[in-house]
């Protein structure tokens, strides 16, 4: 994991035990994504997703987030309790909303 991603996890106090690279290519062909899960310290699986482009995240795009999230919970018979998006670019503010409602954290860096 390079230092842009450790300078974003302690910027924001995220400390995972177990933390993975999850392959994002398995349920989209997004290639600005990229996903993280690990355990934090209350033992709860937690999922942070790092999107990096230019483009301006739409409705339609978190609602596929949010279905990544769902098929990686399938996939490793999970419950992700915490969920994390970071995004360097704008946002619609319904796509915000929706996030937030369903239980993400989001953060915009540079």
């Amino acid at each position: 994991m390079n230092q842009k991603i450790w300078a974003l996890f302690e910027e924001r106090r995220i400390l995972l035990k177990n933390l993975k690279i999850l392959e994002i290519s398995e349920f989209c062909k997004k290639r600005s994504l990229t996903a993280y899960l690990g355990v934090d310290k209350n033992s709860f699986y937690e999922i942070v997703f790092i999107r990096d482009a230019k483009s301006r995240l739409l409705l339609k795009e978190a609602a596929q987030i949010n279905e990544i999230c769902a098929k990686f919970e399938q996939k490793f018979q999970t419950v992700i309790k915490k969920r994390v998006i970071f995004y360097n670019s704008q946002i619609c503010s319904k796509s915000l909303d929706t996030l937030r409602q369903n239980g993400w954290r989001c953060y915009d860096f540079v």
